[in-house]
C-alpha cells in the first residue's frame, strides 16, 4: 500500500516549525518579564547650613515590648469597666475642649540643654526669606464658582455617609478602631460588642482600655503608660500619640486602665523616653510637635539629649521612598513641627527652615510631576508616574494619603488650584459611588480625613462635637453672606 503524502498552501516546508505552530507558541509563550520603570528624580533636602548643628547619633537598643493587660476575670470587672466608660468617654469630650489644657505639660526630669545660638542672618541670604507668621492673619475663602459650590456639597454628603457606618468592637481592631477616628476626630462613635451594639465613643473606649477583637491599645509596664506594638495595635511607634494628637485630644484627657489613671500627658511623657536616634520617628514627630512646647528638650531613656528641633533633623534625613506609606507621613510629620515652630516663635530657621523648604519642594514635585489624568495621584506613591485604572482600592489609598499631607501643608491660596480641586474631586467621588464597598480601613480613614481637613479649612466647618484644627492663615473666614444663611451651609448629619 502507497503512502500518500497531501500537501497544500498551508503545509510548512521540510524542517520548517509552520506558521500556524508560531503562532500558537506567540501565545502560549510566558510574557518576558518587563523592567521595574525607574524612579524619577524627586527633592533632596536642603544643605545643612554651616551655623547648625547636625542632629547627634547615639546607637541604643530597643526596649523590651510591654506585657498584655489581661483580660477582666470576674463579673465584677467587666461590670466596672462598663459602667466607667461612659463617664471616661463624656471626660474625653470635655478636656479636648477645656481652655486650661494647654496649662498641662508632662514634666520629664532632665538635664535641659540649649541648642547652639545661631548668628543673626544677613540680610539677602536665603533665611532673611524665611516664613514668618501673622498672628492676626486670616486666609483667602475659595473662589465664588459652581465647581467649588458642588465641591463643598459633595464632600459634606461623603463624609455624612460614612459617618453613619461605625466600626464595631467584635470585628474590628484596636488599629481599625484608631483610623475610624482619625477621619472624624473626637466624635467618633463605635459600637460595642457587634453590628448592633450600643454606640460609645471611640476614643473614650480606647482609652478605657476598652478591648476591640480581643485586643487593647493601652497598657501598663510598671508604672508607665505605654501603647501596644505589633498586629492590630500600633504598627508604627507613637502612632497612637499622632492620632490623638490629629484628633486634638487634649493634653490632660483621662486615660483609665483598670485601676489605674492616667492623661495622655503620660503618654506624651512615655514617648519622649522612648525616642532613639536612627530609628523611624515620624509618628513621634507629629505627637510631641502638637503636645510640646516648640523650645522643649529632654533628655531620652538612653541618655540621649533631644529636642524638637533635632526630631526634624533626624527625619528629614531619613528617605521618604520606602518609609511607611510611601512617605505621606513623613512629610505630614515635617509640615506639622513646621507649622507649629511658625506660630509659636514667629519664623523658621535651623532645620525648620530645611523642612519647611523642603516640603514645598515636594509639593511642587507632587503636584507637577505625580498627578492622573482624573485627577488621583500616582498609585506607586513618589516613585513615578503610574495609573492602575483597574484598581481603584490602590487609587484611593496612594491618593488619599498623599491629599492628605497636600491639604494640611500648603498655603490657603494652594487648595484652590485646579490640580488640588481636582484630586479632592476624584477622591470624595470615588468614595460616594460605592459607600458599600469594602474599603480598607486604613486608607479609607486617612481619605476621609483629608475630606474633612479641606472642609474645615476652605470653608470653616468642623463637624458637630469636633474641634477646630487649623487657624489663622490656614483657615478661610465664612463669607458673611453665607454665614448667615444657613440654608447655604452643607448639612452633616
Amino acid at each position: 500500500m502507497a503512502l500518500v503524502v497531501i500537501t497544500s498552501a498551508w503545509a510548512a516546508p521540510p524542517g520548517s516549525r509552520g506558521a500556524g505552530r508560531r503562532l500558537f507558541e506567540a501565545f502560549a509563550r510566558k510574557p518576558e518579564d518587563t523592567p521595574p520603570q525607574r524612579f524619577i528624580p524627586a527633592p533632596t533636602p536642603p544643605p545643612l547650613p554651616a551655623d547648625v548643628s547636625p542632629a547627634a547619633s547615639r546607637p541604643s537598643q530597643p526596649p523590651p515590648p510591654p506585657p498584655v493587660p489581661p483580660l477582666p476575670t470576674t463579673w465584677d470587672e467587666a461590670r466596672t469597666l462598663l459602667t466607667g466608660l461612659q463617664e471616661s468617654a463624656l471626660r474625653v469630650a470635655i478636656a479636648a475642649v477645656d481652655p486650661d489644657a494647654a496649662a498641662a505639660r508632662p514634666t520629664v526630669v532632665a538635664k535641659p540643654f540649649a541648642p547652639a545660638a545661631r548668628p543673626p542672618t544677613p540680610p539677602g541670604s536665603s533665611s532673611a526669606a524665611a516664613p514668618r507668621f501673622n498672628p492676626a492673619g486670616t486666609a483667602a475663602a475659595p473662589p465664588a464658582t459652581q465647581r467649588m459650590a458642588r465641591l463643598r456639597g459633595r464632600i459634606a454628603e461623603t463624609l455624612a455617609t460614612y459617618q453613619r457606618r461605625p466600626l464595631n468592637t467584635a470585628v474590628h481592631t484596636p488599629w481599625e478602631v484608631m483610623h475610624g477616628f482619625i477621619a472624624f476626630g473626637i466624635p467618633t462613635k463605635v459600637r460595642v460588642g457587634g453590628p448592633g451594639g450600643d454606640l460609645v465613643n471611640a476614643i473614650g473606649w480606647m482609652n478605657m482600655g476598652g478591648r476591640c477583637r480581643g485586643q487593647v491599645m493601652l497598657g501598663t509596664d510598671g508604672e508607665r503608660l505605654v501603647a501596644m506594638r505589633g498586629i492590630g495595635v500600633q504598627g508604627h511607634a507613637a502612632q497612637y500619640l499622632a492620632i490623638l494628637a490629629q484628633c486634638r485630644v487634649a493634653l490632660n484627657s483621662p486615660i483609665n486602665l483598670q485601676t489605674r489613671s492616667f492623661t495622655v500627658a503620660d503618654l506624651v511623657a512615655e514617648e519622649q523616653q522612648a525616642c532613639r536616634s536612627g530609628t523611624e520617628l515620624t509618628f513621634t514627630l507629629i505627637g510631641l510637635a502638637h503636645y510640646l512646647p516648640s523650645d522643649a528638650t529632654w533628655v531620652a531613656r538612653d541618655g540621649s539629649e533631644w529636642s524638637l528641633e533635632r526630631l526634624v533633623a533626624e527625619e528629614i534625613e531619613q528617605p521618604i521612598r520606602g518609609a511607611p506609606c510611601g512617605g505621606t507621613h513623613r512629610l505630614f510629620g515635617l509640615s506639622y513641627a513646621c507649622q507649629r515652630r511658625l506660630r509659636a516663635a514667629g519664623t523658621l530657621d535651623g532645620h525648620y527652615r530645611r523642612a519647611d523648604r523642603f516640603v514645598r519642594d515636594y509639593q511642587d514635585f507632587t503636584l507637577g510631576k505625580l498627578q492622573n489624568r482624573d485627577g488621583s495621584f500616582s498609585t506607586e506613591w513618589f516613585k513615578y508616574p503610574a495609573d492602575r485604572e483597574d484598581d481603584i482600592d490602590r487609587k484611593v489609598q496612594t491618593t488619599g494619603h498623599i491629599l492628605e499631607w497636600l491639604v494640611g501643608s500648603v498655603d490657603q491660596e494652594r487648595l484652590y488650584e485646579p490640580r488640588i480641586v481636582a484630586a479632592t474631586e476624584f477622591l470624595a467621588t470615588a468614595l460616594l459611588r460605592e459607600p458599600s464597598r469594602d474599603w480598607k480601613i486604613g486608607p479609607l480613614g486617612h481619605a476621609l480625613h483629608a475630606l474633612t481637613i479641606y472642609q474645615e479649612r476652605a470653608w470653616g466647618t468642623v463637624l458637630p462635637g469636633g474641634i477646630a484644627a487649623y487657624h489663622g492663615a490656614m483657615k478661610a473666614t465664612e463669607p458673611a453672606a453665607t454665614a448667615a444663611d444657613p440654608a447655604r451651609r452643607p448639612t452633616v448629619r
